[in-house]
């Protein structure tokens, strides 16, 4: 089961950070999961006076990517064998369903016809130059230049680009249309296809932005608060601070050094149009240049105005020789200690660095870096399953990775652990290093990890028809940048069953002591400043890797067997009635049945067309905290992500791991102040496995004692000093503020220290074991004759008494007047101000769209003055949401990242545009954008949407009287006018009723 955060009543704080969509099915990763610093990517960090850093090696570099050699396993009792690349399906032969070409300028162009989601196009420039390629005079230039080209093209002067964006519903905003790393810049566009003259517009600004950039100096300058609000926003935070010092490990002495995309600050504030300009014309070449279309699309048209436009493109000068971006990695140990006051947990990861190899043919290096993420999957799963029964000195452990640039090869073991205990975590995971030398993998193990791999391929294929736009699109990009293979699915599927047909022990083993033998361990530790006493020196942790070959170090036993099945399926029952929720008149594909059952479950059941070989579901039940004393609220807060972390049944929390490893399922448990729920997805195969789990979680849930001991472990540092996250400072001090009770506030020192395991279980059976009023909702690809057995059999039989909690969901009235509240968070040069506006909303569908333009609004409001004209935020966010029940509340949340000087020209600034909205209301251009905008995304539809929408009137009919009004929402948005925005916003943003929350560094 995966653990998810418990969703918190009114503003959520994680809208406000979004991550970039996952690599292409077929792309071959080891995912990162070390807190967050993958979102560091694109942007670096300047050395904080705050940080300790410590650092030690005993290297050389060189060249140890390949070998001829076979690895050394003497003192082991090892078998390995080399893979096998003989006879795989072949990957060089590009699916058919791509007109690709290279116009005679060297353009490379790759168009797809896809129907989804539909009526959408995805559009990609890609540049085959990141800020590695920047002179020493052009620091951050790449980054900087990817914003000038929204600051004014020759057909597009100034921001006329953006007003374009905007009028035909495109995104606009921080990291939607474009991003910047190491070695490369892509532009990126999602547009309706009904007009056809919106998508040559889009075309004509892919072509603008290869070839006509005007980087106005007056507009450079003025862009220079944006770019250094964004360089606080992220080189200030503390996973800043940590990636720069990652950076510096991984990158010194290498071509990259001292090219950070985001650059340093002075270096932005520096920033001319000469050095922009130069950059512009040395690498935004067509013969170093990329276009990607796919989508609801003519090919062939789309093929001749791709040539029509950027046929004529010319380089605008000599072409610079490009430097050889190869990392070498130290082939000794070396290790890092860093410590900062903003870390609240101390971490490690030990990785095991190569230069990229892509010798040999395609299916050669696939196969090898599948083998290679096999390896590590097994490695990750030993070390985490130590963690989670206790056994190990680190709380969890994870598979990471560290190559964020193109050629480094940087599979790690993560693990988390407080400062005294990171000395034993690293060496256990370095014992386990040696120990696969020595004595390899178990078959079992080998079985279990390429069982995952194959039921996760399994679901790719299984979608393969209803693959979305953009996955192609980015795919397309990643064949241009990194050789990525582009066979069909069939063929892809092929290979990879292929692949992992002939993966042993052997192989595995072959492939990882071939790695070990020649990477010298890199080995990262970061501790909170106030632990970094109990943390040795560098030195200490080179020496472990060192000595890791003299370690007495036994082979491990194998795992015991799985069973075939969580439960015994208990005798299934016949619902007591039937009906209809909706008839698919307003959405085709909504037309959910419904069965009654006597405990009083109610079970929808909806197929869809939207991803194939996929369900989604979800379950609610009236009650949630509310329902409870105060002086269980803590356990409340608690007992969802322990009961998810704790196992099942008679599973804990290891073996439900190995039960569901070549499963694809999913179920997360949430309790809010209003309701309880769960939630989660399973592959079409696997849907019974999920009944299962959704049975057994409401019937046998366990609290592992380890799984709460962490829980309590990883949650106590913000809570004895929530200043070492301006984040979760903001989030306390905005419900404190807002709210009295403590169900919509974080949990304190003393409540989390005085939580006992039983309550735990008690206030989880009270809200779960009850079934009497519990709805559930699933959509997707499935057979209802089977999902109906299914229902019969796990959820009709739920044990229930009766019991039906009557819930208004009526939020506390929020405070009068102007409340502004300052604290203090962070050690960097970074501030945020927030504002919380409440107001009365109504249950009428109208008011769900109005607050969807208002948002819209709002947010292009605040982006135009405060980023643009003022220079001063480089991603204003706003999100305006109702409340549930008879009597809904309207909450409109703004948050502004700037520095800490303009903490109160910002204030000022939101406050004179929210002014200016009610006194002059929503202008023409603002509405038609909005409008266009918003009457896009209503076409749109998910699994887990349709899920929420039939359950909200199936739990809260106050507020939601039938599906009726969902279906015909996007109808709604012509009937609203600019004077229902006005009046909206005399209601909702309240000239002198907000709460202001203002974080200033400590």
């Amino acid at each position: 089961m995966r653990v998810a955060g418990r969703s918190r009543p009114g503003p959520s704080l994680g809208a406000m950070f979004g991550a970039r969509s996952g690599p292409s099915p077929r792309r071959v990763a080891i995912r990162s999961t070390a807190v967050g610093l993958a979102a560091c990517l694109f942007v670096a960090a300047c050395t904080s006076s705050s940080g300790v850093t410590r650092e030690s090696s005993d290297s050389t570099s060189g060249d140890p990517s390949t070998t001829t050699d076979p690895p050394n396993t003497d003192g082991a009792s090892i078998s390995i064998a080399p893979p096998d690349p003989g006879g795989l399906p072949a990957l060089s032969d590009i699916d058919p369903a791509i007109t690709s070409g290279t116009l005679d300028n060297g353009l490379q162009y790759f168009i797809r016809r896809n129907d989804n989601p539909g009526a959408r196009v995805e559009m990609r420039l890609s540049i085959d130059a990141g800020s590695a390629l920047q002179t020493p005079d052009q620091g951050g230039g790449a980054h900087f230049l990817e914003h000038m080209l929204f600051n004014g093209t020759e057909q597009f002067p100034e921001n006329e680009l953006v007003a374009v964006l905007r009028s035909f519903g495109a995104s606009f905003g921080a990291d939607i249309n474009a991003y910047t790393s190491y070695d490369e810049t892509v532009y990126q566009l999602t547009m309706p296809t009904a007009d056809p003259s919106i998508v040559s517009t889009g075309l004509d600004v892919l072509q603008q932005w290869l070839s006509a950039a005007t980087i106005d100096g007056d507009q450079v300058v003025a862009e220079r608060g944006v770019v250094l609000d964004e360089w606080r926003s992220s080189a200030q935070s503390v996973n800043g601070r940590v990636f720069n010092e990652i950076q510096r490990f991984f990158l010194d002495a290498s071509p990259y050094e001292n090219r950070k995309p985001i650059g340093t600050d002075a270096e932005i504030v520096a920033t001319t149009d000469g050095p922009l300009r130069a950059f512009y014309d040395d690498w935004y070449r067509p013969d170093n240049a990329a276009v990607v279309v796919v989508g609801d699309i003519d090919v062939a048209d789309m093929e001749r105005q791709i040539l029509e436009r950027f046929e004529p493109a010319t380089a605008r000068g000599d072409s610079p020789e490009r430097i050889d971006l190869v990392v070498e990695p130290a082939t000794d140990a070396r290790a890092l200690v860093f410590a900062d006051p903003d870390v609240s947990e101390g971490f490690a990861f030990i990785t095991l660095p190569l230069a990229r190899d892509l010798s040999g043919p395609r299916e050669e290096v696939v196969q090898r870096n599948i083998y290679q993420a096999l390896a590590f999957d097994i490695i990750g799963t030993r070390l985490s399953n130590d963690a989670l029964r206790g056994d190990a000195p680190f709380d969890d452990a994870s598979v990471g990775d560290s190559g964020f640039v193109r050629l480094l090869d940087a599979p790690e073991i993560f693990v988390s652990a407080d400062g005294a205990e990171l000395e034993a975590s690293t060496q256990a995971v370095l014992d386990e290093y040696e120990r696969i030398r020595r004595y390899g993998f178990t078959q079992s193990e080998v079985d279990r990890a390429v069982a995952a791999r194959r039921s996760a391929a399994q679901v790719d294929y299984d979608g393969r028809d209803s693959r979305q736009d953009a996955s192609y699109a980015d795919e397309y990009v990643l064949h241009v940048l990194e050789g990525e293979s582009l066979p069909t699915a069939d063929r892809w599927f092929d290979y990879v069953t292929e692949v992992l047909n002939r993966a042993t022990p052997e192989t595995l083993a072959y492939m990882f002591v071939a790695r070990y033998e020649v990477a010298g361990p890199h080995i990262f530790v970061t501790a909170p400043a106030d632990e970094i006493g109990d943390v040795p020196a560098a030195e200490v942790f080179v020496a472990q890797a060192e000595g890791a070959a003299d370690r007495n170090i036994e082979p491990r036993p194998d795992e015991a067997a799985i069973g075939d099945s969580l439960l015994i399926p208990p005798d299934p029952v016949d619902p007591i009635d039937a009906t209809q929720l909706a008839e698919g008149t307003g959405v085709s594909f909504l037309a959910p049945g419904l069965l009654i059952f006597e405990n009083g479950v109610r079970v929808a059941f909806n197929t869809t067309p939207i991803t194939d070989g996929v369900v989604a579901f979800e379950g609610r039940s009236p009650g949630g905290s509310t329902m409870l004393e105060d002086s269980a609220v803590a356990a409340a807060e608690v007992a969802a992500t322990v009961v998810e972390n704790s196992g099942v049944g008679s599973f804990d929390p290891v073996t439900i791991e190995a039960f569901l490893a070549d499963k694809e399922v999913s179920l997360d448990a949430t309790i809010d102040v209003f309701t309880e729920g769960l939630n989660g997805f399973a592959a079409t195969t696997d849907l019974e496995t999920m009944f299962q789990l959704i049975h057994l979680v409401m019937t046998e849930p366990r609290v592992d004692p380890v799984s709460f001991e962490q829980y309590i472990d990883n949650e106590l540092p913000l809570a004895e000093d929530p200043s070492i996250n301006p984040n979760y400072a903001r989030f306390k001090a905005l419900t404190e503020a807002r709210y009295t009770d403590p169900r919509y506030q974080l949990l304190g020192v003393d409540e989390l220290t005085s939580v006992e395991p039983a309550q735990v279980e008690a206030v989880f059976r009270d809200r779960f074991g009850d079934a009497s009023d519990w709805a559930f909702s699933f959509n997707g690809d499935f057979d209802i004759d089977e999902a109906i057995e299914l229902a019969r059999t796990y959820l009709g039989t739920l044990p229930a008494t009766g019991r039906v909690e009557p819930v208004d969901y009526v939020e506390p009235p929020a405070p009068t007047g102007a409340i502004v509240e300052t604290t203090q968070a962070g050690e960097g040069d970074q501030a945020s101000v927030t504002f919380l506006f409440t107001g009365d909303g109504t249950t009428d569908r109208t008011d769900d769209v109005v607050a969807r333009l208002l948002q819209q609004i709002v947010t292009a409001r605040l982006t135009d003055v405060i980023r643009e004209e003022l220079g001063e935020s480089y991603s204003p966010f706003a999100a305006v949401e109702l409340t549930g029940g008879a009597t809904p509340l309207a909450e409109t949340f703004l948050s502004i990242s700037t520095g800490p000087d303009l903490v109160d020209d910002v204030s000022a600034a939101v406050l004179g545009q929210v002014e200016d909205l009610r006194a002059s209301g929503v202008t023409d251009s603002e509405y038609a954008a909005a409008i266009s905008t918003i009457g896009n995304e209503l076409e749109l539809f998910s699994n887990q949407q349709l899920n929420d929408e039939i359950l909200d009137v199936l739990t809260d009919p106050a507020g939601n009287a039938s599906l009726a009004e969902f279906e015909n929402q996007a109808a709604l948005i012509d009937e609203i006018s600019q004077s229902d925005l006005d009046d909206a916003i005399d209601r909702w943003l309240a000239a002198d009723d907000y709460i202001e929350i203002r974080v200033l560094p400590r």
